[in-house]
């Protein structure tokens, strides 16, 4: 097998998320590969269905990947993290939405600051068997009045590709 060729980018290298949504697997129909664009081309939703919005202030959501090879054997690991406002009344139903989600998994449309759009918990080879599950829920109500109180979500998942990206409107995929 040949490697492929790579050129540094010219463009944006801004980090952080921009959108966030997340969409309880069962509820996510498929999502149409095209192997020219290597990327999705289209998403379709069970009928009724759209991703569900998480805000946050800028500069506290990040996605990260990491692949690992060991024993000839390679995987990947997906991680979503993101800061919800004031540990609390507003929060803690959202964190018991994603634990009682998690039981099911969850596929996640992350846009990013350079405005790329990638799919999370849905890859080629496993489609919606491998789906992102809460990993953690760090809530705080901090020490001192100058402390801020917030909510830490951590999404993971495992699978053998990196997240595919969408090339198609994410705008659509939301209520």
């Amino acid at each position: 097998m040949s490697l492929t060729n790579y050129t540094k980018s010219k463009s944006r290298r801004n980090g952080g998320i921009r959108t966030l949504g997340l969409i309880d697997r069962n509820e996510f129909a498929t999502a149409t590969y095209s192997s020219a664009e290597k990327g999705y081309s289209s998403v379709t939703l069970d009928e009724d269905c759209f991703f569900a919005k998480f805000e946050f202030r800028e500069d506290e959501a990040e996605y990260k990947e990491e692949v690992l090879l060991s024993n000839g054997a390679w995987s990947v690991t997906h991680e979503l993290r993101f800061t919800l406002d004031k540990m609390g009344n507003d929060c803690g139903p959202v964190i018991t939405t994603l634990t009682n989600a998690s039981l099911n998994g969850m596929i996640a449309l992350v846009v990013t600051n350079n405005g790329d759009t990638f799919l999370v918990g849905y890859s080629p080879e496993f489609g919606k068997e491998r789906p992102l599950r809460l990993h953690a829920a760090d809530g705080t109500t901090g020490r001192k009045l100058s402390d801020g109180t917030r909510e830490t979500v951590v999404l993971r998942s495992e699978d053998v590709s990196k997240a595919i990206p969408l090339f198609d409107d994410p705008t659509k995929l939301f209520q």
